[in-house]
């Protein structure tokens, strides 16, 4: 994949990852996070599964089975329950906001676990796009509703999926 269709599949992700968190904290309310985190996960899955079995997609090695459903169910399980109780105690441009930090943590966990070395290139870029999110929530500091650096708080320890990934 070349460098502009990157940068045009980030900004269609950002896009979409946007309205999921408006969409996430209109419904935040209306329902507990487990079964938000169902219904927005089981739906994807439901819909996927069809389309991964008709194309016959390799499945992991029996070997692989209990790594992949530990990190199927961080992801799967503990992230959107985290998210969703996050959205809970805070607006959706914060959670978003706190949300974005997810480069940051991906980089550093990344490097901790040597799957991916750091350079000056990245680690200015994560830090500059950081940095921004920092002033933002600081900016709007003084007009966060009552208890939202909870929800605040659990974005941000919300565990990075791309953290994760396989390199091989």
């Amino acid at each position: 994949m070349g460098e502009t269709a990157g940068v045009l599949a980030a900004m269609l992700s950002s896009g979409i990852g946007g309205t999921a968190i408006g969409a996430t904290r209109y419904l935040a309310g209306a329902t507990d996070p487990l079964t938000l985190g169902f219904f927005r996960f089981g739906i994807g899955f439901v819909l996927l599964l069809p389309i991964a079995l008709w194309r016959r997609e390799r499945w992991p090695g029996v070997r692989d089975w209990p790594a992949t459903a530990a990190l199927g169910l961080l992801f799967f399980g503990l992230f959107p329950v985290l998210f969703n109780a996050a959205l809970i105690h805070t607006t959706a441009a914060r959670g978003a906001l706190a949300l974005s930090t997810l480069p940051l943590l991906t980089m550093l966990i990344a490097a901790l676990f040597r799957v991916e070395r750091l350079t000056r290139r990245k680690t200015a870029g994560v830090l500059i796009a950081t940095g921004g999110v920092a002033l933002a929530l600081l900016a709007g500091l003084a007009h966060a509703p009552e208890g939202a650096w909870r929800g605040d708080l659990l974005m941000v320890r919300s565990p990075p999926r791309s953290a994760w990934r396989s390199t091989t």
